[in-house]
């Protein structure tokens, strides 16, 4: 498939919207409409994320364009939720914003695998948007991002990339899967019990081989 030259995409439709900007604004200072800032400046964000995601659809090598695409539409997103949602469904929004960032590194690794290394930012803020999901318990909250952050290591492990296998993965992936496991116990009380349990063996490990010498 032929790939479109977008160098002269972004000039040209930053231009066209400067230009729709500055009539609308005329035509709001003449008095001829009133506009709504509040609901206008979430869509205008997203607008502009839309240009972005439209460069990397014309063009799958401009894969840099993913991530100023969502971002926008992330900041328009949860602009027009303040804007239009009760204040209980608002306290959702980092998490929205959160999911926007962490979804074109997500993109970018599926669509490009020699870029491995997005699939470290996108699975670490996407874990940080279950996190906010469940501030109110630091303990969970706490399991969630270690698990989070220790499953995207194993991916970078395990999925097919032109680089191979990097064994390098499974040490940081096995460290924040072993605190998270931790943090999880003690959500659930069960630290209360395994750790006792764990010194009890441990301590008869210990007078076993003593006594055996």
């Amino acid at each position: 498939m032929k790939k479109i030259n977008t160098k002269f995409l972004l000039p040209v439709i930053g231009g066209i919207l400067l230009i729709a900007a500055g009539v609308v604004f005329l035509l709001n200072n003449l008095g001829l409409f009133q506009l709504d800032w509040g609901l206008l400046i979430g869509p205008l964000f997203a607008i502009g994320g839309l240009v972005f995601l439209l460069v990397y659809i014309l063009n799958t090598s401009e894969w840099w364009a993913l991530i100023p695409g969502f971002v926008l539409i992330g900041i328009g997103t949860i602009i027009f939720m303040g804007q239009t949602l009760s204040p209980e469904l608002n306290r959702f929004g980092g998490a929205v914003f959160m999911g926007f960032l962490g979804l074109p590194f997500l993109l970018i690794f599926i669509a490009h695998r020699e870029h491995w290394w997005a699939l470290i930012p996108g699975g670490v803020l996407l874990s940080l948007a279950l996190v906010i999901l469940t501030e109110n318990n630091s303990l969970l909250s706490g399991a969630i991002l270690f698990l989070g952050m220790a499953i995207t290591f194993f991916l970078v492990y395990i999925l097919p990339k032109p680089a191979g296998k990097l064994s390098w993965a499974l040490y940081p992936g096995g460290i924040l899967g072993l605190i998270g496991v931790l943090m999880l116990f003690g959500v659930t009380d069960l630290m209360n019990y395994i750790f006792p349990v764990a010194l009890v063996i441990a301590g008869g490990y210990v007078l076993y081989r003593g006594l055996r010498r």
